[in-house]
């Protein structure tokens, strides 16, 4: 469907990667804390109220920053949690091999959360499909962007792909790897320069989740999923990432796409207003 109109340094580096007075007042109210886990911390914030809760997860290169221009508009109408997973970020870096979702979950508890819906971009629509599927009861939707979840095949496109970005980005060019088409469209220029000022700032992030390990390989459990969910692909997304996109659709049996028009992978940090307005109308759409 098209809107309005339409793994593993190396594959986590394949994934690389406006608002008025009253939400910039509203965002003023957000909470910033850290959470000790297995020795170290998780950096996270919450902002809002309400009945309906929102989870935001950020994908496998960029940390929380990431939804910056969505965080105020969404603080207005729901409550809302962001958080750096392990060494993404203000977080502590993994002492060893861990799974996301647990963490996940002991976030969920120390934030007093017992339901939410999750919207994960790439890695970290992984990470909240395995939520799902440990916690299917404290899920009531899931936001899918440009995802990346475990158990699909990876073409040799983008294998190449990822292995010329940690190329560049061995050798320090962030400025290059970012012009990576599939990220962001050709002229979002300030957007790529706002990725690359991430990235030069939190340079932890880039190797963050090789430590990462998914509960179980999800594809075959996909079925599983009973909570509506929202598949959101960009138009100028990879190949493989439209193909999963997809592919979840038919296998989750309330999923439902949409190709964000005008958009790479990271279409919260290209076009925030579009993004938070196809969350807001998703999560408050009667059953």
């Amino acid at each position: 469907m098209r809107l309005f109109s339409t793994p593993a340094a190396a594959i986590a580096a394949g994934c690389l990667l406006l608002c008025g007075g009253g939400a910039a007042a509203q965002a003023q109210t957000s909470t910033r804390a850290t959470l000790d886990i297995d020795g170290g911390t998780l950096a996270y914030e919450t902002c809002g109220v309400g009945p309906k809760a929102i989870v935001l997860l950020h994908d496998g290169i960029l940390h929380s920053a990431a939804f910056d221009d969505v965080w105020p508009i969404l603080c207005q109408r729901f409550r809302v949690v962001r958080y750096d997973r392990r060494g993404y970020g203000a977080s502590s870096p993994a002492p060893a091999a861990y799974a996301p979702a647990k963490d996940l979950e002991a976030l969920m508890k120390a934030v007093g959360l017992e339901h939410a819906t999750f919207v994960g971009s790439s890695s970290g629509s992984g990470i909240a499909v395995d939520y799902a599927l440990a916690h299917p009861e404290a899920v009531d939707r899931l936001v899918l962007v440009g995802p990346w979840v475990s158990g699909f095949d990876v073409s040799l496109g983008f294998i190449a792909r990822s292995l010329n970005l940690v190329a560049k980005v061995k050798m320090g060019d962030l400025e290059g790897a970012v012009k990576d088409p599939y990220i962001l469209t050709k002229t979002a220029d300030a957007e790529r320069a706002r990725v690359v000022a991430w990235l030069k700032a939190n340079p932890g992030n880039l190797g963050a989740g090789a430590r990462e390990r998914p509960l179980a390989v999800a594809k075959p459990r996909l079925g599983e999923i009973q909570a509506p969910t929202l598949v959101l692909v960009g138009e100028v997304d990879i190949k493989d990432v439209q193909e999963q996109a997809k592919a979840l659709e038919t296998l989750m049996p309330h999923a439902r796409r949409i190709v964000v028009p005008a958009s790479g992978h990271l279409m919260y940090v290209e076009r925030p207003a579009t993004f938070a307005e196809i969350v807001r109308a998703f999560v408050e759409e009667q059953p």
